[in-house]
């Protein structure tokens, strides 16, 4: 008995020993060539990162690359395959994030869950999200605010088109604000702004863009000497982040304390028992809501404007998407939710949407708490992984002339091809850290979407000579992509639509 005890315990060191070894043996992913102490520091790019790694990739003839930038191991992965691979099956070394000194430490963003390494306060802060938007509680508690928000977007449409794009920032903040903290949002509400202030910040803090990041003992220099502005820089930015987590968490506080703003997601979670003030709860609680404001607000802007631009661009794929919308709504009404299953082409407008240009095109990097391995590649520990969303989006096995705007690639035999539209839910991100807030993006997506499309229609805007205006559209350098403003002429579709409208605007 004993000596099998023993044997199996030196059977189990062996296999472990073997494995390591055999890790250690493996080759790197295959990369640039690599220079004595920088490594590829001269081949990270300066902007179109997801462009510029599909290309190595393919240089490559491989979907995985391993870049070295002054010993810190960087790996991005380049195909559904690797992703899940990586991120999915072995989603126990991989869902961690890395937190640099200059995002985490001096900006204040390591309170962020969004950004947090795995572990207890990200598992406490995703339960406490996922309690609220998890879809059943989502249908019964948010569509009526998602549905009421849409109609003012409507409206706010017709009253001045020329300024649709800060209507649409206006809709998706008031929804989700009205969602977290149960307030009203006023014209030029400065609940809207804070989040806009807090993350101009936030591409100075990405990985590797701060020399604090690479020498973390920079962050003690002091704020004079040549070079440390970057402490003055983090401040500003912990301090627009503090707002934006206290400010409209205490307007809540205090709408409760006077009996109003129970339809929130703050006194829900409240009301599942007692938050002292000041305590760990309250404050993973705020976080919780300001990671939500943030995401939501991220995650739907950019494909919400570029429908604006996609539909004056193809005027066809406009016309058959409202062709299948009347006739369905006898332009009696606007879309509701249910309606969806009704109206597959309009739906795969919206995948098209996401997939032509997905807001965050490399996803959050996630961190190798061990070492991995893929096609007899070695993985090693605390690389810093990312996933290319934008290549996999792109791929033309799949997606084929994946540049052209193409809502019928999504359709098979008159419904929507749930594979094609699994692909496209990689934009919220795979395994563990996948996005919990998806359904209410989605819903929110597509009720504004068909709203839209229902009863106006988008094309090129005229110059004063009567020439159209070209869109050419250009995009933010961010680490979330947005479009840059564009004009574009909003009209109603026709007297009936007209009157849709008016009696939106009348309620």
């Amino acid at each position: 008995m004993l000596s099998g005890i023993i044997f199996l315990i030196a059977f189990s060191f062996t296999v472990i020993y073997v494995r390591k070894k055999t890790r250690q043996t493996l080759p790197l992913p295959p990369g640039p060539r690599k220079y004595p102490i920088i490594g590829n520091l001269l081949k990270i790019p300066s902007d179109n990162h997801w462009i510029v790694y599909d290309r190595l990739a393919k240089e490559c003839n491989s979907d995985i690359i391993h870049l070295s930038v002054f010993g810190n191991s960087v790996v991005v992965l380049n195909s559904f395959t690797a992703a899940t691979e990586v991120l999915d099956r072995q989603s126990s070394i991989s869902s961690s994030r890395p937190l640099g000194t200059m995002i985490g430490e001096i900006m204040g963003w390591k309170y962020i869950f969004s950004l947090q390494p795995y572990g207890q306060r990200w598992r406490d802060s995703r339960r406490m999200f996922w309690q609220e938007f998890h879809p059943e509680h989502g249908r019964a508690h948010h569509r009526p605010i998602q549905l009421r928000c849409s109609r003012d977007l409507i409206r706010r449409l017709y009253e001045s088109p020329i300024d649709f794009q800060t209507h649409v920032r206006h809709a998706i903040g008031a929804g989700i604000i009205s969602v977290l903290y149960g307030l009203d949002i006023q014209e030029e509400d400065p609940n809207i702004s804070m989040v806009d202030d807090a993350l101009k910040h936030i591409n100075v803090g990405l990985i590797g863009t701060c020399m604090v990041d690479l020498f973390p003992f920079l962050r003690h220099v002091p704020r004079w000497v040549p070079g440390a502005g970057f402490r003055t820089i983090g401040e500003n930015a912990a301090r627009d982040l503090n707002l934006l987590i206290d400010v409209p968490y205490l307007q809540t506080r205090k709408l409760l304390a006077e009996g109003r703003g129970e339809s929130s997601f703050i006194y829900r979670t409240l009301s599942r028992g007692p938050i002292p003030n000041g305590g760990m709860e309250e404050r993973i609680l705020k976080e919780a809501a300001t990671t939500t404001y943030i995401g939501a607000n991220e995650t739907s802007k950019l494909p919400m404007t570029l429908l604006f631009a996609m539909m004056a661009q193809n005027p066809d794929v406009q016309a058959k998407a409202q062709q299948e919308l009347d006739q369905y709504l006898d332009h009696r009404r606007l879309p509701e939710f249910g309606d969806e299953i009704h109206l597959p082409y309009t739906y795969a407008v919206l995948l098209e949407l996401l997939r032509l240009e997905p807001t965050a095109p490399l996803g959050l990097p996630r961190s190798l708490v061990s070492d991995g391995e893929y096609k007899s590649y070695h993985l090693p520990s605390g690389s810093i992984v990312f996933y290319n969303i934008w290549a996999i989006l792109h791929d033309e096995t799949t997606f084929p002339e994946p540049e052209k705007f193409n809502p019928s690639r999504f359709l098979k035999d008159g419904v929507i091809d749930t594979q094609l539209k699994d692909r496209v839910m990689t934009t919220f991100g795979f395994g563990r850290r996948v996005c919990p807030g998806r359904y209410f993006a989605l819903d929110n997506l597509w009720l504004n979407l068909a709203s839209i499309l229902s009863v106006y229609t988008m094309s090129k805007a005229v110059d004063e000579s009567g020439q159209q205006i070209e869109i050419d559209l250009e995009y933010t350098a961010d680490l979330n992509r947005h479009v840059l403003p564009f004009k574009c002429s909003i009209e109603p579709r026709s007297a009936k639509a007209e009157e849709v409208i008016r009696e939106c605007c009348r309620v």
